[in-house]
């Protein structure tokens, strides 16, 4: 298949593009999510490709699709994916959105057309979109911003069925595009079936504007965790790390702004405020989704971001939003972060997702202070929007797509 590609791609370069038209499906209607697949959209269509998108009615970027002459919208059922649904109650939201959905695909779609499937509902629900697409005959492509799971969600007798659909989704696409070197070797040992047809294409970068978010300029290091709350993205070591500085006469305070998605993660969330509630002082709390108005005033008040993650797949779209409005980063190398932290030089890498760690690498931060992460928020911001721009992710995409088209023909 690699082969089949670069011979593909070879003939790209002669020719203009052979897709004229894509379906891109999506289930995820808000937060970072919606913003990815807006920036994509609006990629595509400046390249004059025709994008169907299959999104449910409530996707925060509906309106924005629709003044778009390039973009049509095939809207299913509302999916709410709000953590305080009790769980029967979840389960018929969830159920009613999925044949909602499934129904708009079926219907919108048709035999030898490109289908983009960005994000994927809870294994293993998420396979039947691809099945809906293989019985119309269609090409399949599938973005996997998480190449695992961040977490399993059935127990151990059950987690086959998650880990079964998964390797299916991989087998039955035509193409596998992933953010970085890292989640494309996470495929290629744990699936090695799917090895041959993985392509890394950058992640796009969210800018809330053309000018740099200016810092706070005061004497206390402001630290954001932002977005999800997840055991793995290391909330805890964060809380217990600052509260440690705090403690030492060191000046700090750290905001941690978003909430619980999920159920399997209430857990973990409630032992954070435990030891949120142990020392108080240097936490600022923000238990609530942040829309992206308020973003810009929510950078303002930092100075950066801190991402201890622990076991980690994937690639952030945190940290590529940090980096693109002039934050610098504090991460671990967790999936793709060592890679973007290497080449944008964007912040200061925490050796491991310990508490300990997490502490040095913001004692290194106190030390740069507010001048010294300034210079490495701009050098990343810089990096970031040269390198991974949505004009060249899409270019690469829709390259992507006409060597699809033509490694079928062949």
């Amino acid at each position: 298949m690699q082969a089949i590609m670069a011979e593909s791609k070879r003939d790209i370069a002669q020719s203009t593009s052979l897709v004229e038209r894509v379906f891109l499906h999506t289930p995820e209607p808000s937060s970072s999510a919606a913003i990815y697949v807006f920036e994509i959209v609006r990629g595509l269509s400046e390249r004059g490709v025709r994008v169907d998108v299959i999104c449910p009615a409530n996707h925060d970027m509906i309106e924005n699709f629709k003044s778009n002459p390039l973009v049509s919208v095939h809207a299913s059922a509302a999916r709410s994916t709000d953590g305080s649904h009790g769980i029967l109650e979840k389960l018929y939201k969830n159920a009613a959105f999925l044949f909602s959905s499934c129904g708009v695909l079926f219907g919108a779609i048709r035999r030898d057309q490109v289908v983009h499937f960005q994000y994927a509902m809870h294994l293993p629900f998420a396979a039947i979109f691809f099945l809906v697409a293989l019985l119309r005959g269609s090409k399949v492509v599938f973005t996997a911003h998480d190449p695992l799971p961040h977490k399993w969600l059935l127990n151990k007798n059950l987690r086959w069925m998650e880990k079964g659909a998964l390797s299916w989704m991989y087998k039955v696409s035509d193409l596998i595009i992933v953010h970085s070197d890292s989640g494309k070797r996470t495929i290629q040992n744990n699936f090695p079936h799917a090895s041959g047809k993985v392509e890394v294409i950058e992640h796009g970068p969210y800018e809330l504007g053309k000018s740099l978010v200016q810092a706070p300029q005061t004497g206390t290091l402001e630290l954001l965790l932002f977005g999800a709350l997840r055991e793995n993205k290391g909330g805890d070591l964060a809380i217990q790390a600052v509260q440690r500085l705090h403690k030492r006469g060191i000046p700090i305070r750290l905001t941690i702004a978003g909430r619980v998605l999920n159920r399997k993660e209430q857990d973990f969330w409630d032992r954070c405020k435990g030891l949120i509630a142990e020392c108080p002082g240097p936490i600022r709390l923000i238990e609530e989704f942040i829309p992206e108005s308020q973003l810009p005033e929510l950078f303002a008040d930092c100075h950066c971001f801190i991402l201890p993650y622990g076991q980690f797949f994937s690639d952030s779209g945190v940290a590529f939003m940090a980096l693109a409005n002039g934050r610098p980063v504090l991460t671990t190398p967790a999936g793709g972060l060592k890679e973007l932290l290497e080449a944008s030089q964007g912040g200061l890498l925490i050796k491991s997702a310990t508490v300990d760690d997490v502490e040095e690498a913001i004692r290194c931060a106190v030390e740069l202070g507010p001048i010294g992460l300034e210079k490495l928020g701009k050098d990343g911001m810089e990096w970031v929007l040269r390198e991974c721009g949505w004009p060249k992710v899409a270019a690469k995409t829709v390259e992507a797509y006409s060597a699809v088209v033509l490694s079928k023909q062949k």
